[in-house]
C-alpha cells in the first residue's frame, strides 16, 4: 500500500476533503502544464470516512491506496472493450458476413465491452478509492 501524508481541508458530515500536493517527481517533468500537476499544485479529494467526526481542518492524516489499484483500473478500462471488439469481429467473420457488417459487429462488441467495464467499475469503485489510514503525525 502506498501511503502519503496529506492535510484535511474540510469536514462535512461523513465526508472529508483532503488537499494532496503534487508529487515531487512532477517537478522535473516537461508535461507539467498539460496534466495540471505543476509543482506546488494542490489537488483536493473528497472521501467518505467513518473518522470524519474526529478530524478538523488542518489535521495531518495518512492517505493510502493499494499498490495494484491503478493497474486493475487500467486493465478494466481497456480489456473488456478490446475483448468485445475482437469477439464481435470474430463472430461476424465466422458468420460469413460482408466486411461492413463485420465492422458493425466489431463496433457493437466494443460498445458492449465498454458497458460491461462501466458496470464493473461502479461495483469495484470503493476498493480503488484512496482511504484514510491514520494520523500522519
Amino acid at each position: 500500500m502506498t501511503v502519503r501524508d496529506t492535510r484535511v481541508v474540510q469536514v462535512d458530515g461523513t465526508r472529508v476533503t483532503v488537499g494532496v500536493d503534487s508529487a515531487p517527481a512532477c517537478s522535473g517533468c516537461r508535461s507539467q502544464t498539460v496534466c495540471g500537476s505543476a509543482p506546488n499544485t494542490l489537488h483536493q479529494l473528497e472521501l467518505p470516512s467513518a473518522q470524519a467526526a474526529s478530524l478538523r481542518p488542518g489535521d495531518l492524516i495518512a492517505l493510502g491506496i493499494d499498490d495494484d489499484a491503478p493497474l486493475r483500473a487500467v486493465m478494466l478500462a481497456y480489456l473488456p472493450p478490446l475483448a468485445g471488439l475482437l469477439a464481435g469481429i470474430g463472430a461476424g467473420s465466422v458468420a460469413g458476413l460482408p466486411d461492413v457488417a463485420v465492422l458493425a459487429c466489431g463496433g457493437s462488441g466494443l460498445c458492449f465491452g465498454a458497458v460491461i467495464a462501466r458496470l464493473l467499475a461502479g461495483h469495484w469503485r470503493e476498493s480503488w478509492r484512496p482511504r484514510i489510514c491514520g494520523s500522519g503525525d
